[in-house]
């Protein structure tokens, strides 16, 4: 797995919605997406809302994503309206020559974004959270979800 996003950082959406994105996550995006028409990396990501955030993915990434959710032949009415809103809501994003990128106001919509957000680092992909609601999570317990998933880690 790729570890190209592994900073969190807080940051504010200008009046217009745009997000100034970090120069490590600028590079990141640029090693991992797709050559433009003159060979250099054009730094283009897609990026969709999951349940109240924001999350963006190098193009190889979200052609799995897709391709898994495709397969799915008869989806049941609760994963049918799972797979409209995540593809549905999908945007091809590639950041201006600042570094900045637009956030549709759908997805802003969706993720409750606000002026302030946090972009949060996931190895792979990131998130993008309002400063409110992540400030807000609550860390619980998850040791025996850990185990059951095969993964052993000191806490």
């Amino acid at each position: 797995m790729q570890k190209l996003f592994t900073k969190s950082l807080s940051r504010s959406l200008d009046p217009k919605g745009r997000l100034m994105l970090p120069p490590e996550y600028r590079e990141a995006l640029c090693a991992g997406s797709a050559d433009g028409e003159d060979g250099e990396s054009t730094g283009t990501f897609w990026l969709t809302a999951f349940y109240g955030r924001l999350v963006a993915y190098l193009p190889a990434d979200w052609d799995a994503v897709t391709e898994q959710l495709s397969r799915i032949r008869i989806p049941s009415p609760k994963l049918s309206h799972f797979k409209t809103k995540v593809m549905g809501l999908a945007q091809e994003l590639t950041p201006d020559p600042q570094g900045r990128i637009r956030i549709p106001q759908a997805l802003m919509r969706e993720a409750g974004l606000q002026k302030d957000v946090m972009l949060v680092g996931m190895l792979n992909k990131f998130e993008i959270w309002d400063q409110k609601r992540f400030d807000a999570l609550q860390l619980e317990d998850v040791s025996e979800e850990l185990a059951a998933s095969g993964v052993d880690i000191s806490l």
